[in-house]
Formats: structure tokens, C-alpha cells, sequence
């Protein structure tokens, strides 16, 4: 098989089939991500709904969908710390969702080679530091919650024991 006047091997195509399937089930892990963490946000401080996360899964649309996933997070997040009284940085993982956004669309058009690969790089560097990030997010906030809970239980609990 003849590709832009490269001859390619079937194993060569095999091995570019097996990245594409790994790459897709990673991408598919880290929307899995996104959504559980925006699950998490109260519904009146989402600016993306979960399933829209998944819009990243989309070839050509993940480019620009990449940009809005990391600024509608960070305002989402922003808004839930704000609501919880959680003290948390400005614009929570906006920093390395934009960073990963704009290095994916450096990398995806190969006019430099040696450009694109080294954006490549920074784009899998701030992709694992987003991802990243965002789950401790969504940890965060489970635990904030685990701790309100917990401190309500009390709270009822004593005001139980005061009646008696």
C-alpha cells in the first residue's frame, strides 16, 4: 500500500490501528473524567452539561472542543468553590486545558515537522497534567461533601441528644 509516496507495510498499518484504538480508549477515559467531575458540580454552577464532554471523542470537532472543555470547566469549577467556600486557585485547570488545547492544534497541522512533533509532546504533557488536575477537582469536591455530611450528622445528632 502506497500513501503519499511512502510505501507502507502491513505492519506498519496494523501498528497505526493499534495506536488509533489505544489512543481513542485513553481519550475515552479522560471525557470519562470530565463528565464524572462536572457530575459532581451542582447543576446551577455547570456551564457544560456531562455528555457534552464527550464531543472531544469527534476528530476534527475535538480541536475547538478542546478550548470550550477547558474554559467551561475552570467557570464551572470556579463557580462550585465559590458556592462551597472552597479556597482553590483562580480559574481552577484552565492554565493546562488551554495549554493542551493549543498544542494539539500546533501538532495537528504538520507544516514544520519537527514543530508539530515537539508541540506533540507538550500536548501529551499538559493532556496528563489536565487530566490529572481535573480529578483531583472532582475529589475535592466529593470529600468537601463526605466532610459536610458528616459534620450535618453531627450536628443533628447533638441537637437530638439536647432535646432528650
Amino acid at each position: 500500500m502506497e500513501y503519499n509516496g511512502i510505501t507502507l507495510t502491513e505492519d506498519m498499518v496494523w501498528a497505526a490501528t493499534i495506536i488509533s484504538i489505544v489512543s481513542l480508549i485513553i481519550r475515552a477515559f479522560y471525557c470519562l473524567t470530565l463528565s464524572r467531575t462536572l457530575k459532581t458540580v451542582a447543576e446551577e454552577n455547570r456551564h457544560l452539561k456531562p455528555w457534552m464532554v464527550w464531543m472531544a471523542l469527534v476528530p476534527i470537532v475535538s480541536l475547538y472542543w478542546n478550548f470550550i472543555i477547558a474554559n467551561r470547566m475552570a467557570d464551572s469549577l470556579t463557580n462550585e468553590f465559590y458556592d462551597r467556600k472552597i479556597a482553590e486557585e483562580e480559574n481552577p485547570g484552565r492554565l493546562f486545558g488551554l495549554s493542551y488545547a493549543i498544542f494539539v492544534v500546533i501538532a495537528s497541522f504538520p507544516l514544520i515537522p519537527s514543530i508539530s512533533f515537539v508541540a506533540g509532546i507538550f500536548a501529551l504533557y499538559y493532556f496528563i497534567r489536565y487530566w490529572v488536575k481535573i480529578d483531583y477537582f472532582r475529589i475535592l469536591i466529593i470529600e468537601h461533601q463526605r466532610f459536610v455530611d458528616k459534620n450535618n450528622k453531627q450536628d443533628e445528632i447533638s441537637r437530638n441528644n439536647e432535646i432528650s
